[in-house]
């Protein structure tokens, strides 16, 4: 166990699964992209649609979190070292993903039509979330600080915590999948193009700045 951690002794299953969900869950409250965008189907496309690519997010996350658990030193060390090309594949994605968005013409034009189906946005929210070094930081920081662990990849406590981050991601997403698509067909299609068209800008220009920030270095 880590020292002076907030948790002392070894915490019960139950526990260590909902304490997962909670950081989990303020992991991903954060208003972001993968967030962003899940409102935007929501409102156009409806809750299902939007709600499943989101199972990629949640993944992503459990990874994460298991990988913290473990403190796997090697691994994170190498997610942390290739920082600069996680970063540049995510900056194009946002671009790709902007561009698609801001050109669309008409809400019928889905979900398929757009090449963005339930299978490929999960995979392209997984890509996002391992692309992002920080979220790994998050977690590693929360689990050090509460005093999770777990002793190796199948150990009961991996269990507990990768369903617990799993449950809180989750939550998250069909909270704002529930609300979001309350507008579902109750707004204007005018309305809906605005937005998605400022997804789709907002979109490219956080590409574009995370992709200036690694030419910097920064």
């Amino acid at each position: 166990m880590y020292p002076e951690t907030m948790i002392s002794g070894d915490p019960s299953g139950p526990l260590l699964f909902f304490l997962s969900a909670g950081v989990a869950l303020a992991a991903a409250a954060p208003i972001g992209p993968i967030s962003i965008l899940t409102i935007q189907r929501a409102m156009t496309m409806g809750f299902w649609l939007a709600f499943w690519p989101t199972l990629g997010a949640a993944a992503g996350d459990a990874v994460f979190g298991v990988i913290a658990a473990l403190s796997a030193g090697y691994i994170t060390t190498a997610i942390l070292g290739a920082r600069f090309w996680l970063k540049l594949i995510g900056s194009a994605l946002l671009i790709a993903m902007g561009v698609k968005l801001f050109t669309l013409r008409s809400l019928k034009q889905n979900g398929i039509k757009e090449n963005f189906g339930p299978w490929q946005l999960g995979f392209l929210n997984f890509t996002l979330v391992l692309s992002n070094p920080f979220t790994l930081t998050f977690y590693l920081a929360a689990f050090a600080f509460l005093g999770l662990s777990s002793g190796h990849l199948f150990a009961r406590q991996s269990f507990f915590i990768g369903g617990g981050i799993v449950f809180g991601a989750m939550t998250w997403f069909v909270l704002i999948c529930t609300v979001a698509g309350k507008f579902h067909m109750k707004v204007g299609e005018v309305l809906l193009g605005r937005v998605r068209t400022g997804i789709g800008a907002l979109f490219v220009i956080l590409g574009i700045l995370s992709a200036v920030s690694v030419a910097l270095g920064k």
